[in-house]
């Protein structure tokens, strides 16, 4: 329904002024190219290039997958909560938290690139707290590969990906002497996708930095600039407050080093944008990132009523400060607000 709103808005906002649209414009750029190594390069990212050549509608098609998408993250959210025996109350809260903020609905009508990606990395770390706490070895390979088709569907999670890798040996284990064997397992796949076009560019282009290449990184002044600019807002602070929840989220479950985590995963976020790997149109995606992360791991082990409210209690400031942000400090999510109501019929 939202996809079809934004579609109706005047002015064309779905076909014109997305990440989606831009997608589907670098993809028709490189259909019309000659087959080459550059070509290749190209493709990167090349999950959602493929997908921009084959889904029909342009960025309205790649807004329905985006959709449709976001309702199957949000089933394996509730499902992994219930299976870790939590109950009604907390499973909906879960679902508010993520799913009911315009960030969520943002990122997942207009940006595929960016919302594939994350939904793939929240479920490689259910699957990750799957294999280091409940020693569940399928899962470790399945995390490790869902990881590498997050780096492969949005570059700018290549580093999260890897700080993920880094912190889970540090997660309450359910194997001693196993915490290398388990950063190995996570990060192997996404290494050796880089390593293969690493390779890829040695042999053909004699270029060792082709893999850094495709990742288009450049610290252009405008980037700088527009991330400068964004924490110079007076409610920039907003951007922090997820980071700090997952810093009282590591000391509630005594894992006082998991605390890095969050500060790594937003550092990265920003790093990515400054580098100009993250594409324009990607508000909220530090904030669902770290938000991905903590549904992931706060269900496992949960005991104790004071336990359940505190989480309950964070949720709560959550869910407001993605309503805030949103409001206050994305200027894209908005402008995409507006769309929505100049589509509505009524």
């Amino acid at each position: 329904m939202l996809v079809l709103l934004l579609d109706a808005a005047r002015g064309g906002y779905l076909q014109n002024s997305t990440a989606n649209a831009s997608l589907v414009a670098t993809a028709h750029e490189i259909l019309a190219r000659p087959v080459s190594v550059e070509t290749v390069g190209m493709l990167y990212p090349p999950i959602t290039t493929l997908l921009a050549v084959v889904v029909p509608g342009g960025a309205v098609g790649l807004g329905a997958v985006g959709a449709l998408v976001a309702g199957f993250l949000l089933q394996r959210l509730v499902e992994w909560s219930r299976r870790q025996r939590q109950t009604g109350i907390d499973a909906i809260a879960l679902v508010l938290v993520v799913g009911g903020t315009p960030l969520f609905a943002f990122l997942a009508t207009t940006n595929l690139e960016v919302f594939l990606g994350l939904a793939l990395f929240a479920l490689g770390m259910i699957d990750l707290v799957r294999f280091v706490v409940f020693a569940n070895t399928q899962a470790g390979f399945r995390a490790g590969l869902l990881f590498a088709a997050a780096a492969l569907t949005a570059p700018a999670f290549a580093f999260s990906i890897l700080i993920a890798a880094c912190v889970a040996p540090f997660l309450p284990h359910s194997r001693r002497g196993s915490r290398a064997g388990t950063a190995l397992t996570l990060a192997f796949p996404t290494v050796a996708a880089f390593g293969s076009v690493t390779i890829l560019g040695v042999v053909f282009l004699s270029d060792p930095l082709f893999a850094v290449d495709v990742l288009h990184v450049g610290f252009a002044p405008e980037q700088v600039e527009r991330t400068r600019t964004f924490f110079a807002q007076p409610w920039a602070w907003l951007y922090f407050v997820p980071s700090a929840g997952g810093v009282v989220l590591a000391f509630l479950r005594r894992r006082p080093v998991a605390a890095v985590a969050p500060a790594l995963l937003m550092g990265s976020i920003v790093l990515m944008s400054l580098a100009g790997v993250l594409p324009t149109g990607s508000s909220g995606t530090a904030f669902l990132l770290v938000l991905l992360a903590m549904v992931a791991i706060a269900p496992v082990g949960v005991h104790g009523l004071r336990t359940r409210w505190t989480l309950r209690l964070g949720a709560v400031v959550l869910l407001v400060t993605g309503w805030t942000s949103a409001f206050l400090i994305y200027r894209p999510v908005d402008q995409w607000m507006q769309a929505l109501l100049r589509g509505w019929p009524f």
